[in-house]
């Protein structure tokens, strides 16, 4: 299998799939760039957006005692999640990338499978 995935276009984040590995290039991150084995593997999860209810409901607290109405429900961000044996790394997506996060994630469960 050698395909490609384009994540996100601004700034790009793209994984190339092969047979063994795959790629990660990720101009808003340059960290997560390079060559990773599949047999190095833990975890490849999208996390999505969701209500960070701690900070949320503190928000209110503080607004209570302040009276400043400026309380709101805080979200974190969405994200690719790859766990490796050695690293872990988060790829930062908006609602549109979700869905091609999942695809990269469906090609890399095949690939997995296939290998077993």
């Amino acid at each position: 299998m050698n395909q490609t995935i384009d994540i996100r276009y601004k700034p790009t984040a793209k994984i190339i799939f092969s047979e063994d590995k795959f790629e990660i290039i990720d101009t808003g991150d340059e960290s997560n760039n390079g060559i990773y084995l599949l047999d190095n593997l833990l975890n490849f999860d999208v996390i999505e957006k969701r209500t960070n209810w701690f900070i949320t409901i503190l928000s209110f607290a503080v607004d209570i005692f302040t009276g400043s109405g400026s309380g709101g429900s805080y979200k974190n961000k969405a994200y690719l999640k790859i766990d490796l044996e050695n690293r872990n790394i988060k790829i930062w997506l908006s609602n549109e990338d979700i869905a091609k996060a999942n695809i990269a994630r469906e090609l890399l469960t095949e690939a997995i499978l296939k290998k077993n």
